[in-house]
């Protein structure tokens, strides 16, 4: 078979460019530290390393929502521990204004103290991150949470919006709370009922905070506690709900002659419930009982301010004053277990983070390693490769000029 001078040139010439494009790709993959440089280099692998990239970027993202999230929860956390401090601190000094023997400029600076807490509490609920984002505005994050109205009344300026994010593909964090539910949805009283003197009380009677005995027979309603002196002249009460009508005496029973006689201190139970009244209320005096509601902490913390600086220049005046403060007490307990349970949703949403911080990152490592097995290079083998082609390439190099140099009439002389 006859073989042409350009067929025995061009295969020279492809063998020795086969080779270049050879050493070239390798020492492309030297230089990079990768196997696959293009996705032709090795489609399979290129389609799994893609996907690997892919998960590292998505679990990266991930790992940078829970940081934001993070930074976010410990700004609420360090808010609600110092609104821990300044409730606790002015339980105390509530407690050192029931004491009887205080005078009343005494009271009147433990009220001045606790004004300055107050104003403390207003500041942490309008805390601002380092962005000046509020934290506890909701969605509203460019809106002061709260402000006092002319009257002295606390307003909720912002919404009930919540902020989440991912952690994971199928889990959200919610990194803030509204101010209301902090702050403004307390309950008062002890979280069912709520008992109050009246203002018109001419005698010494103070009413305890009493307790549920039976949740499934207690009726929400508002009751009163009327004192009167029975038929014999004893002092005694009657109990009547707005809408339940006359409990105690039990009907058909009459108050003038089958009301209970008053007892100092003793439990008075009905539908469920018992407190006690100590003192010796006045005939017509009044103490009421009604359901609990919502109260904003700031309101409960100038309320026994208020009730410090009330006069005690009477028995009457004293407990009055003793019920104001008894009422405040209980609504700062309140309030200190309300932050608390905010308190430990925030611990909880933080170690749910820390545990998908470490899942995440976990999930990197792991993904990094497998994404070195697909693309990286094995460094001995592709040197060893590049001297192969640097051989084989001087090789077809030489055999192509001694081709040049073939032919007929070469042959003949």
């Amino acid at each position: 078979m006859r073989v042409s001078t350009s067929h025995v040139y061009n295969t020279g010439l492809n063998s020795m460019l086969d080779q270049q494009t050879k050493l070239s790709t390798t020492q492309l993959q030297l230089a990079a530290g990768k196997r696959i440089i293009k996705p032709s280099d090795d489609p399979i692998g290129s389609g799994i390393a893609l996907s690997i990239k892919q998960l590292i970027q998505t679990s990266e993202q991930f790992v940078s929502n829970g940081q934001t999230g993070q930074t976010k929860l410990e700004v609420v956390e360090s808010s609600l521990a110092s609104v821990t401090d300044i409730l606790n601190r002015s339980r105390d000094l509530v407690l050192q204004g029931s004491n009887g023997t205080l005078s009343g400029q005494d009271r009147r600076s433990l009220a001045l103290e606790i004004e300055s807490r107050l104003q403390e509490l207003v500041s942490l609920a309008n805390t601002q991150t380092a962005s000046g984002d509020y934290i506890f505005s909701g969605f509203a994050t460019n809106v002061a949470p709260y402000t006092r109205d002319i009257a002295g009344n606390f307003i909720y300026n912002g919404d009930q919006g919540k902020q989440f994010v991912d952690v994971n593909s199928s889990l959200e964090v919610q990194t803030n709370f509204s101010g209301s539910e902090l702050f403004s949805d307390v309950p008062t009283g002890n979280g069912t009922f709520q008992t109050l003197g009246s203002s018109s009380n001419q005698g010494t009677g103070v009413i305890s905070g009493g307790s549920v005995l039976d949740n499934s027979a207690y009726v929400p309603d508002t009751y009163t506690v009327t004192f009167l002196n029975n038929a014999s002249g004893v002092l005694s009460y009657q109990v009547d709900g707005a809408t339940t009508g006359q409990l105690i005496p039990a009907l058909p029973g009459v108050p003038l002659t089958d009301a209970p006689r008053y007892v100092e201190g003793a439990n008075i139970e009905f539908g469920g419930i018992q407190f006690s009244i100590s003192g010796i209320p006045q005939v017509g005096d009044t103490f009421t009982v009604e359901s609990s509601n919502s109260q904003d902490i700031f309101t409960t913390l100038q309320q026994v301010i208020d009730g410090l600086r009330s006069s005690d220049a009477s028995p009457t005046l004293q407990a009055q004053m003793a019920d104001q403060l008894n009422n405040g007490l209980i609504n700062l307990d309140q309030a200190l277990g309300h932050i608390d349970e905010g308190r430990s949703a925030v611990g909880t949403r933080l170690n749910v983070i820390e545990s998908e911080q470490s899942i995440n990152a976990n999930i990197i490592v792991q993904a990094e390693s497998s994404l070195s097995l697909v693309e990286d290079l094995d460094y001995a083998s592709a040197i060893t490769d590049l001297n192969k082609q640097s051989v084989a390439l001087q090789a077809a190099q030489q055999s192509f000029v001694q081709i040049q140099g073939l032919s007929l009439f070469q042959f003949i002389r």
